[in-house]
This record gives C-alpha cells, sequence and structure tokens, in this order.
C-alpha cells in the first residue's frame, strides 16, 4: 500500500503467497504457524539507521491497515499514506518491457 519496500531488494521475488495479507494478519499467520514471539513482537524495521517502519513512514501499520478496509484513517495519517501510496506505484508496477513487430530481416 505505501511501498515500504525496497525495489530489487525484498520485493524481488517469483512467487509471494503474502502479498495480499495486511501486517496484523501475516501476524496472525505467524502465531498460528508457532513463530518464536520474539520475531512477531518485534517491531519492524529496516535495520538501517535505528528507528522502525512506522517512526520512518510517519503513520503506524494500524492506521495504513484501517485505510485499507476502510478507505479512512485519522486525519494526520491520511495525507501521508496517499502520499506514500502514490510516490510507491513504481515499485507496484510491471517490469516494463520493449516491445517490436518481428519483420522478415530477423528470419
Amino acid at each position: 500500500m505505501v511501498g515500504y519496500t525496497t525495489k530489487w531488494g525484498d520485493s524481488a521475488y517469483d512467487f509471494n503467497p503474502i502479498s495480499n495479507f495486511t501486517v496484523s494478519e501475516v501476524l496472525l499467520i505467524g502465531e498460528y504457524l508457532g513463530v518464536p514471539d520474539k520475531i512477531i513482537k518485534k517491531a519492524p524495521n529496516d535495520g538501517l539507521g535505528g528507528q522502525t517502519d512506522e517512526e520512518k513512514m510517519g503513520v503506524t501499520y494500524k492506521q495504513i491497515e484501517e485505510y485499507i478496509e476502510t478507505g479512512k484513517t485519522n486525519s494526520e495519517a491520511m495525507p501521508v499514506i496517499e502520499r506514500l501510496n502514490k510516490s510507491s506505484m513504481h515499485k507496484r508496477k510491471s517490469i516494463p518491457t520493449y516491445t517490436f513487430e518481428r519483420t522478415n530481416y530477423l528470419k
């Protein structure tokens, strides 16, 4: 939703089975699968700069989920989420490719 991922980094995959789940849903799946609490309860961060994801983004995952589910959240978080969504759109699009019409010279 907000593009908090690294293009060609953690967003590089052939198959993404959790892409349409919210953070809360992923954590519930983790609990169901027996992922240790120290992993599930750890505040998400990218390991750069000592801040959590939420601190860096300026919104909480709960606010993002509320926006995804209802189209709104608190008045301070909404413009941040909408800005992040718009500025990260390129991360959610397919790779552009060049197409051309084959002609006789290629035969």
